[in-house]
């Protein structure tokens, strides 16, 4: 299948989990990808996709991957946010330190994201933007303040930035995943006092009856930057196994 033949994208936080999902996904759809890692470390795990070292949180960086895409495949036109960072803190728990982090990379991330994407879109006559928020910017969960917080924030830019840029041609939309079965949430499982407790107790939230795998969210934001979904922009879809509708 080439849907994405000629087109050009870049996937955050592809070094692991759905990132890397979506890139190896677009890729197999005739897209050219980018994708881009936190550091050389998770470069192993590109095989043969062109990686970028990306450090969402700086603007530098934003700056230096668009002139390598641009250099390498003349322009983009398809972005999907997709780096995050998930740390488990109530409010009380929280830092300032560990709630700057979080909006900084969940929310000014996929911001500058936006912003350097954005004009070179324009460029092309257009394109397509997809920002991975989560099930808990609209369902709440235990000792998630700031990373609720980070992701609500997301979805909201996600409406605003669909409705400044219409007329550009660029369509701005959101997946909100529950629980995916990819590293941050073995980490988080991992702080658990029982794993194999706390890995039912996820599951039991969701009706389908089990985790999701990142290839299943990746197949949604692959719809979700295709032609196939040229009527919608604005909308944040929960990818979620049923658990919104409980």
């Amino acid at each position: 299948m080439q849907r994405f033949q000629d087109k050009v994208a870049l996937v955050t936080g592809a070094g692991t989990g759905i990132g890397l999902a979506t890139a190896r996904r677009l890729r197999e759809d005739g897209c050219a990808v980018v994708a881009g890692i936190l550091d050389e470390d998770q470069r192993p795990a590109l095989g043969d996709l062109d990686g970028e070292v990306l450090d969402v949180r700086s603007a530098g960086h934003w700056d230096r991957a668009m002139a390598y895409v641009h250099e390498r495949h003349g322009g983009l036109d398809i972005l999907v946010n997709c780096a995050g960072t998930c740390p488990l803190a109530t409010a009380e728990e929280t830092t300032p330190a560990l709630w700057q982090e979080v909006m900084a990379v969940n929310l000014e991330g996929g911001f500058l994201g936006c912003q350097r994407a954005i004009p070179v879109m324009r460029e092309r006559g257009g394109g397509a933007i997809v920002n991975v928020a989560s099930i808990n910017a609209i369902r709440g969960n235990n000792s998630m303040v700031a990373y609720a917080a980070s992701k609500g924030g997301l979805m909201a830019m996600t409406m605003a930035l669909a409705l400044d840029h219409v007329g550009d041609g660029i369509r701005v939309n959101c997946v909100c995943p529950a629980t995916i079965d990819t590293e941050m949430v073995h980490a988080m499982l991992g702080q658990a006092a029982n794993a194999a407790a706390a890995r039912e107790a996820i599951i039991a939230k969701h009706p389908i009856g089990r985790m999701a795998q990142p290839e299943e969210v990746a197949s949604v934001i692959a719809f979700l930057v295709s032609d196939d979904s040229s009527y919608m922009t604005g909308l944040s879809l929960p990818v979620d196994g049923g658990r919104s509708i409980r």
